[in-house]
């Protein structure tokens, strides 16, 4: 099976630039900022759906609107590599601290254990009576809520995406030029 190619080449830029109507050296400024302010920054996301899940149902067990679950990487000298560490002020956020040249493999898997921490704490505790606390030796169950959590975001992006993928990158340009087809009541069908 033939992989699609979605990087943005010369001959992509060309196309939005023709088919939308935007100069060429437009699209390449617009396409150079997405990448230093969007993109390269999107890597530092690990496990955004499963993290994002679990603030919105924080946010409203707890009733705080402000409640942020922060992934941020430790001094790059510091001398506690493979390791993630994480800490829970109760109602206001969790923190997960991790070594920035830790593999991105094993560091999902370390984020994952971690948010299996909180899960435990908070969500499983709301949805059984259980009394989970931080002080609980948690480990092997945390670790178990890892392994749901990243078994169920290789299964979302490998079987549950599947509708949402287009073939080529001509494919996505194509469903954005039927963005025009609003301005003529017609109703935007891929």
């Amino acid at each position: 099976m033939l992989v699609p190619d979605f990087k943005v080449t010369d001959d992509i830029i060309a196309t939005i630039s023709r088919d939308f109507n935007i100069p060429q050296d437009t699209v390449i400024n617009l396409y150079n900022i997405y990448q230093g302010v969007i993109s390269d920054t999107m890597k530092r996301h690990y496990l955004a759906h499963s993290i994002r899940a679990m603030e919105e149902k924080l946010r409203e067990i707890q009733g705080n609107e402000m409640f942020r679950i922060i992934c941020t990487p430790v001094a790059e000298d510091s001398r506690n590599i493979g390791i993630a560490r994480s800490h829970y002020y109760q109602g206001r956020f969790f923190a997960i601290f991790y070594h920035p040249n830790t593999d991105e493999k094993q560091l999902r898997i370390m984020l994952a254990h971690e948010l299996g921490h909180l899960f435990l704490v908070e969500l499983f505790n709301s949805s059984t009576g259980s009394h989970f606390n931080e002080n609980t030796e948690i480990e092997p169950i945390s670790t178990i809520l890892g392994i749901f959590t990243i078994l169920d975001k290789n299964e979302f992006y490998h079987n549950k995406t599947t509708p949402f993928k287009h073939k080529t990158a001509e494919d996505v340009i194509n469903d954005f030029k039927l963005l025009a087809n609003r301005n003529i009541d017609i109703l935007n069908i891929s």
